[in-house]
């Protein structure tokens, strides 16, 4: 079976019209220009017209007319022309390009047995195989260790009928930028720019779950669509089309869920989803858009098989779970002496987490076959020898899915004081998350902000307090099976509290352009309500009022994030950097206090206190968050 779309060829010869085959043509054609069907939105949409009417798609075996990029109107006219055409198994205008012909052929009233009869075994093979029948929309939360996946990704299930329970087998719809595997700093920086191809592909949904859910430990959140059969057969005729077709591929706003929206504009040409998305398309604010639109059926839970272990661990002690790496790990025959001292329903526990924590270290590679195949035939052996039911309980669904969650985007105000005095500021984030923000819908310990500024007015000045470009942390608790690392860095540029000498001061402030980076640890209670770190931070910062232009710092960091309610949730953090220019440890504390009267709106305390050589600076303010 091949999961690739087949590449066909398609020429058509006008000279194989006969006289009376042309009449009709020209009737249609006649009756295509009188229904204005070159400008109907369908027909734009299936053609990828932009604001000039020219086509975005640069392949030029998807135009039948030579000026067919161009000129839609004469693609239109070429299609229909090639209704008629006779051809060779495969290379009918209808077996390459199914879904503008069916179009054509409904808007115009054309029906098959006015038509030369045509052969298309490669499309039919093709949905056969798939039997598209109903579309389901996947999302796969963030994951901070791909650039291109930190804010989430979406793609689109299709099932056949009456095949909900076998729905891993089904495939799956992705389109993705074409990576270069020698490219690595420049990644970033290329699918920032547009310079990779973004491509449709067609695979089996069981390995985007392995691959999602498995290797990167992504809970997955699928959202059935109200579709009908033949919206997705027309949709599933439309991707067929696409063979071949790129698009510079953006990781913010031409992206996998903008060109998904695109997908159903086309099959219901009443929406307008992809209009919304015209800077930014986050993935989670697209479902959110889908969901309003009343396109949602009905959401189902896939947790991630860390998340099923994290769970087990939750549900029977870190006790259990210690014994369960350690059970992973030992020496086969040694594996009765570790259990005897348990009763034998803790022994089914402690095999099942073991026998689930060594299978998700082999996918992830930790550890080779010749290592675990002995073991997972002793953990099994052992755990058929004990008459105790399944202890395995599915995790619970999260309270808040999520469609349910906060907008990316904030603007605040603020009012507060600094060193006394009374100040004004007005801030906004363009993206994503942040530590303090309503958790719910979101992983706990993400951390990731683009575009995060405010403006500050004091003592009849208005400045620029801090503009972040990005700002990336990942705090992975150690649990009872791993140690992971967290990590995080920052780019931004903000105002400091240094004298025209570079030196700490309690009066001035200026300008600094900033990088930082953090890695450490973190640990967090069972239920991640409460997520406490410490780590290495190093800084580089560069400003004119700098002694040498620049100055490096390093020192520990520590911090915790608190979520004291589905309303109340706070942030404490520490820093304190040995500067290298001036010789001194350098003192900050920041904290803040959140109350979310809803999802979308939030009062905000925060409290900064820095100190150095005795000297101190200390601010504070109240304000109002709106999400959007």
């Amino acid at each position: 079976m091949k999961y690739a779309f087949f590449v066909l060829g398609l020429t058509f010869s006008p000279l194989s019209f006969s006289s009376e085959i042309n009449s009709d043509i020209q009737h249609y054609l006649v009756q295509a220009e009188t229904q204005h069907l070159d400008q109907s939105t369908t027909w734009q949409r299936l053609m990828y017209a932009n604001p000039k009417g020219h086509s975005e798609v640069s392949y030029s075996g998807y135009f039948l007319a030579e000026q067919g990029k161009t000129d839609l109107k004469k693609e239109m006219q070429h299609n229909i022309q090639a209704l008629f055409l006779s051809a060779e198994p495969n290379q009918s205008v209808r077996c390459k390009f199914p879904a503008r012909s069916s179009w054509l052929m409904q808007q115009l009233d054309i029906s098959e047995q006015q038509l030369p009869a045509v052969s298309c075994p490669d499309l039919e093979k093709w949905l056969g195989e798939v039997k598209p029948y109903q579309a389901t929309l996947i999302y796969a939360t963030d994951f901070m260790g791909n650039p291109s996946s930190m804010f989430g990704h979406t793609l689109l299930r299709l099932d056949p009928k009456d095949q909900q329970q076998l729905n891993l087998i089904s495939y799956a719809v992705n389109y993705a930028a074409t990576v270069n595997s020698n490219d690595n700093w420049s990644f970033a920086w290329k699918g920032l720019t547009g310079q990779y191809p973004g491509e449709y592909s067609l695979m089996p949904y069981y390995r985007k779950v392995k691959e999602y859910g498995d290797f990167e430990s992504r809970d997955l959140w699928e959202y059935e669509l109200n579709l009908s059969p033949q919206e997705t057969r027309f949709l599933v005729q439309h991707l067929w089309e696409m063979q071949n077709v790129s698009f510079p591929y953006y990781f913010i706003n031409d992206n996998c869920s903008y060109r998904l929206l695109g997908l159903f504009d086309l099959v219901r040409p009443e929406l307008n989803l992809q209009k919304q998305f015209n800077s930014t398309a986050i993935p989670i604010e697209t479902l959110k858009v889908v969901e309003q639109q009343g396109l949602v059926k009905q959401k189902v839970y896939r947790p991630a098989l860390e998340t099923q272990l994290l769970a087990q661990s939750r549900q029977h002690g870190k006790v259990l779970a210690k014994s369960a790496h350690q059970l992973a790990y030992a020496e086969a025959d040694t594996m009765p002496s570790i259990l005897q001292d348990y009763p034998a329903e803790d022994q089914a526990k402690i095999l099942e987490m073991a026998y689930d924590h060594l299978y998700l270290d082999f996918l992830r590679q930790k550890v080779d076959e010749s290592f675990s195949q002995p073991r997972f035939r002793k953990l099994l052996g052992l755990r058929s020898q004990l008459n105790v039911e399944k202890q395995r309980k599915v995790p619970e669904r999260p309270k808040i899915d999520p469609v349910q969650s906060h907008h990316a985007r904030n603007i605040s105000i603020q009012a507060g004081q600094v060193q006394g005095e009374s100040f004004v500021q007005l801030g906004h984030r363009q993206a994503y998350h942040d530590l303090i923000d309503p958790q719910g819908g979101f992983r706990t310990g993400t951390q990731l902000l683009f575009l995060d500024g405010a403006l500050q007015y004091r003592d009849s000045e208005l400045k620029l307090e801090h503009l972040d470009l990005l700002t990336v942390n990942s705090y992975n608790p150690i649990n009872p099976f791993n140690t992971p690392l967290s990590w995080g860095f920052n780019l931004g540029w903000q105002q400091e509290a240094l004298d025209a000498h570079g030196q700490f001061s309690e009066n001035e402030q200026h300008g600094v352009a900033s990088l930082k980076t953090q890695v450490g640890y973190s640990w967090a209670n069972a239920s991640r309500e409460h997520l406490c770190y410490a780590q290495m931070q190093t800084q580089l910062q560069a400003g004119k009022a700098l002694d040498q232009g620049w100055r490096v710092g390093a020192g520990p960091t520590v911090g915790c994030q608190n979520i004291w309610s589905d309303h109340m949730n706070s942030l404490v953090q520490v820093e304190l950097p040995y500067w290298e220019d001036s010789h001194h440890w350098h003192l900050k504390l920041n904290t803040q206090l959140q109350y979310a009267f809803n999802p979308q709106h939030a009062l905000r305390l925060s409290w900064t206190y820095q100190q150095q050589q005795s000297k101190d600076w200390d601010q504070w303010s109240l304000g109002l968050i709106r999400y959007f």
